[in-house]
């Protein structure tokens, strides 16, 4: 099992949990979105989180080739690049979060994004493709 597929493994269940909820819970997570999620000290911690996530895909799987294992480099850049943004713009994040995350269609269209995200990195991660 290479590296890639040992994260998607990881990844794509995770992604898939993320969009179910996003779904299930639209109402309720629409209003953690825009609530306490949204305040500047969650927003700095889950940067925290998000850039050893970022680090940790980066260091296992760093390739840039052009196969499907592309997209778990950059998922790992992106967590990287998104982690030091929340780090020192937490304020920033906030406001461009409520933005985008208006109201329950935008919980809808990034939910379905992950699902399909998260199906994809299962099927890879599990060889079912």
């Amino acid at each position: 099992m290479s590296n890639a597929e040992l994260i998607a493994g990881f990844a794509g269940p995770l992604f898939l949990a993320v969009a179910a909820a996003l779904l299930v819970n639209r109402r309720t997570v629409t209003g953690l979105v825009t609530g306490v999620l949204n305040r500047p000290e969650f927003i700095f911690f889950s940067g925290i989180l998000t850039l050893l996530a970022g680090l940790a895909i980066v260091r296992t799987h760093n390739v840039w080739s052009a196969e499907w294992t592309v997209l778990v480099t950059v998922i790992g850049w992106l967590c990287v690049i998104g982690g030091i943004i929340r780090i020192i713009w937490p304020e920033r994040v906030s406001s461009l979060r409520e933005g985008m995350m208006r109201g329950e269609n935008a919980v809808t269209a990034w939910a379905l994004v992950t699902l399909l995200l998260g199906a994809f990195l299962t099927a890879k991660g599990y060889a079912l493709v």
